[in-house]
């Protein structure tokens, strides 16, 4: 319940006087600020404190940023430090939004500028909460009788003053949660996934360290490259992964390797769909297994082995290329939607020489030079599908991640999935190519409008790991940019991400741009607050000045849908849904 509106300008509240006016703050005397001795509890008025300026009809809300003694009062203050101080302490504070007196009514912007004389008061805590509670929660939808409320903590250094947010508000522009080790990020986070959960929506988790295992409340979890009996052992199929992916993978050379593996890879698709449609050509089955297919009226045909490698030394020119032709709408993909287990050995079918010197229109024989040049190509090709490394995408172990993801979509009984990469290798950028996968599957399934009653929230811890990045050669690269056009495009699919890290300059600037509720944690580098300042046009450089003292825990909270920048002590989660964040623990394991 809102106080009445003379609890906005309460005379037993009163700080000061506004002395200065400018842009976006005012200056005014603060008269009662000093600690004289043995009165330090009767002060009132210090740096963190919000304010109301009283502008007749309206009121500003302000916080205080500054609060000093001028120099030429200083060496009198120090001189009558046991005595009652003769000083007049000055203060500077951010002007943030405007309370309407009548209905209590926060609305962003300065709608009314204080005026030199206008008096200013401590703003009442129970007040100022509920103010902001309703001007986050906005109007109730007809026909709801209860709105939905992401809980997130209460107003730092008042008491009572607890806030909540609709998700539509938090997460409908994509959310960024930003802080230094051991600020809180990771709590955070937690609490937000556990209040989608309890909710009743829908939210995944990318966990770059396993340090979310079993802190989300009724979470399905699953690990790549190693799983247990909390994280069942989960492979991206490797036929969703894009031939870009691929070539960033292998690196081909553009003068032999490539065109090969070109080659290769459409042969395999070629094999694949003849032997998927045997009725429209006739068929003849050699003894060793291999097929012929009559493709053409020249009499040739095209001979899949039968492993399905597509044998072409001395074979018919004209009937593969018929034959590429007339399937063409089959082989039209981007995906590697083929047997990659054949590629090597059908690059060595591809190493040929392109005319027979008895028959122009047949392929010649095998070529040494290109089977030489191919060979580090296909010893690589064998190496990643062999290594250990890379089963979470070459091998048949575990579940399909993509068929999990779509049991998650269709099930409305649960709420959170967990997906962790700590014992994914950072060697060949698997980490880094599967995650990027990832995202890019689930933007595809967002295009095909399969979130649009489901909304869908993805969270991304470490994000200056995987966003903002390419990997593979200069000719041969992929960015890693899924989750920056989930930011970008994914807001009208249903699709939205939640984008965690504790060095947020090394995220791109056209992501950053995208977030629209930002929580910032204690950041202590320079660069880190001045992005953060660039990418919020909410976060001034007075608000900025509290984020290196951030307490643990604590986040000023800024978005388009806040009416100002709020200092907020986010709610410790639950005993068991705490992240294990710590460091090494040195006082249990040295000195024995």
């Amino acid at each position: 319940m809102i106080q009445p509106a003379a609890a906005l300008t309460d005379p037993d509240k009163r700080v000061g006087t506004v002395t200065r006016v400018g842009a976006s703050f005012i200056e005014l005397t603060v008269p009662r600020a000093l600690a004289a001795s043995g009165q330090r509890g009767m002060a009132r008025g210090t740096t963190g404190d919000f304010i109301f300026v009283d502008c007749d009809q309206e009121s500003i809300l302000g916080r205080i940023t500054d609060v000093f003694v001028p120099d030429r009062q200083r060496s009198a203050l120090e001189r009558q430090m046991d005595a009652d101080a003769n000083a007049e302490p000055q203060g500077r504070a951010q002007l943030l939004a405007t309370v309407s007196k009548a209905t209590h009514k926060v609305t962003r912007g300065i709608n009314v500028k204080p005026r030199i004389g206008d008096s200013v008061y401590l703003a009442d805590g129970s007040a100022l909460a509920a103010a902001i509670r309703e001007a986050l929660q906005g109007e109730i939808e007809p026909g709801r009788g209860e709105r939905l409320l992401i809980n997130l903590g209460r107003l730092s250094g008042i008491a009572d003053a607890s806030i909540a947010m609709p998700p539509e508000k938090l997460f409908g522009r994509h959310c960024g949660i930003f802080g230094a080790t051991g600020g809180g990020k990771s709590w955070t986070l937690s609490k937000l996934l556990n209040e989608i959960v309890r909710l009743g929506g829908k939210c995944i988790l990318f966990d770059p360290t396993g340090e979310f295992s079993g802190k989300i409340s009724g979470a399905t979890e699953f690990s790549f490259s190693k799983g247990n009996a909390l994280q069942p052992l989960a492979r991206f199929p490797y036929r969703e992964l894009s031939e870009i992916d691929l070539y960033a993978l292998l690196t081909p050379s553009t003068q032999m390797q490539g065109p090969n593996l070109r080659s290769a890879i459409k042969s395999l698709r070629l094999g694949a769909a003849l032997r998927e449609n045997p009725k429209n050509y006739p068929l003849q089955v050699l003894q060793d297994g291999s097929e012929r297919y009559s493709v053409g009226n020249r009499g040739g045909f095209v001979e899949v082995r039968k492993s399905g490698v597509v044998r072409k030394a001395g074979h018919s020119r004209h009937a593969l290329s018929m034959a590429l032709i007339e399937l063409s709408s089959e082989l039209d993909s981007h995906l590697c939607d083929f047997d990659i287990h054949l590629l090597s050995d059908q690059i060595k079918e591809e190493c040929i020489k392109h005319h027979s010197n008895e028959n122009m229109g047949t392929y010649g024989a095998h070529d040494d030079f290109a089977l030489g040049a191919c060979n580090s190509l296909n010893v690589r090709i064998e190496n990643y599908l062999s290594s250990p490394e890379m089963r979470c995408l070459f091998s048949d172990e575990g579940v399909d991640i993509c068929n999990e993801f779509k049991k998650f979509i269709a099930d409305p009984a649960q709420h959170a999935l967990v997906l962790s990469f700590e014992h994914v290798s950072f060697k060949y950028n698997t980490r880094e190519l599967l995650l990027n996968t990832l995202g890019r599957y689930l933007l595809s399934l967002a295009r095909a409008n399969v979130f649009q009653k489901s909304p869908m929230i993805c969270f991304l811890d470490e994000a200056h790991q995987f966003i903002g990045r390419s990997i593979g050669d200069e000719t041969n690269h992929v960015t890693l940019d899924a989750f920056g056009l989930i930011a970008k495009e994914g807001r009208k699919y249903g699709l939205t991400t939640g984008i965690a890290t504790q060095r947020p300059r090394d995220v791109p600037p056209d992501v950053l741009s995208q977030l629209g509720t930002l929580f910032v944690h204690r950041l202590t580098n320079d660069r880190d607050r001045e992005t953060i300042e660039r990418a919020c046009g909410d976060l001034d450089r007075d608000a900025a000045s509290f984020i290196p003292s951030l307490a643990q825990g604590e986040a000023i909270v800024v978005g388009p849908e806040l009416p100002a920048p709020l200092p907020v002590l986010i709610d410790r989660p639950e005993k068991g849904q705490q992240p294990q964040s710590h460091g090494p623990r040195y006082q249990a394991h040295w000195g024995k």
